[in-house]
């Protein structure tokens, strides 16, 4: 049964489903793709927002898995594909920033795909230039990894609904800060520029000296009542895991290569 949410600050309501209820019609195994509106649907909001646009980073070695973590495969759908399906409801435009292979991935035409200009320089360099290729266009970016194939639109759309007058919104457990799971002012790309020229690489520091809402991950629990979205899949482990918990299998080629 549908569970509905009235934010506290705000007049949206978001409809909840537990991750096990979306999926449970996803056949195991299945390694054909399913329809880019499938898995999210239940969780995702009404609307695009005219002012959000959306980074996800595309980078990084995935040296602890072996493969690029964006050709996983959940749900019938490589991680990349998921997520993008996740945002694409929520979101006015999508750039996919690092070493994408298109023809790996069914993603709609709307989708940007953009490098970075400057190397070595990290997670931030990616996130620099998402948020100045938005900033005409979008006062807002989401930024997510690739790695995080349980992210919700719900979830996306609770923290916009809660940034207010902020510069950026981060999820925070602890000391942790969840930099790569936070929603932006796009005209934050002139700071991380400058946070890149002083060789100031971590994410998490990028809102400090502005005015930054960390919100506690608890709160998020209302969209997301196991927080997925702030667990990244690491590993070969990590994945099996996961695909465990959903009672799916890994596709017998992508198990061979994650065994190789």
């Amino acid at each position: 049964m549908e569970q509905t949410l009235e934010c506290p600050s705000c007049s949206w309501t978001f409809i909840v489903l537990p991750w096990l209820n979306q999926i449970q019609d996803i056949p195991v195994a299945d390694t054909s793709r399913t329809s880019m509106n499938s898995l999210n649907d239940s969780s995702s909001p009404a609307s695009v927002s005219p002012h959000l646009g959306a980074v996800v980073l595309c980078g990084g070695q995935s040296s602890r898995l072996g493969i690029d973590k964006q050709e996983l495969v959940f749900g019938g759908k490589t991680f990349l594909e998921t997520i993008v399906t996740a945002l694409e409801p929520v979101t006015k435009r999508i750039l996919l920033v690092g070493n994408v292979d298109a023809g790996r991935h069914q993603l709609p035409e709307s989708v940007s795909i953009t490098q970075d200009q400057l190397v070595n320089k990290g997670p931030l360099e990616g996130i620099r230039v998402g948020l100045e290729a938005l900033s005409s266009d979008c006062e807002y970016a989401f930024v997510s990894s690739c790695d995080v194939p349980l992210l919700t639109g719900a979830l996306v759309e609770f923290l916009l609904c809660r940034i207010g007058d902020s510069d950026a919104i981060v999820p925070a457990r602890g000391a942790r800060k969840y930099g790569m799971t936070a929603i932006y002012r796009t005209r934050l790309h002139k700071a991380a520029k400058q946070r890149i020229e002083q060789n100031k690489l971590r994410v998490c520091d990028l809102a400090e000296g502005f005015d930054v809402t960390n919100i506690d991950a608890e709160e998020l629990r209302v969209v997301d009542p196991e927080l997925d979205t702030l667990t990244n899949i690491n590993s070969a482990d990590d994945y099996f895991r996961l695909l465990k918990r959903f009672d799916q299998q890994c596709p017998e080629k992508l198990l061979q290569r994650l065994l190789d």
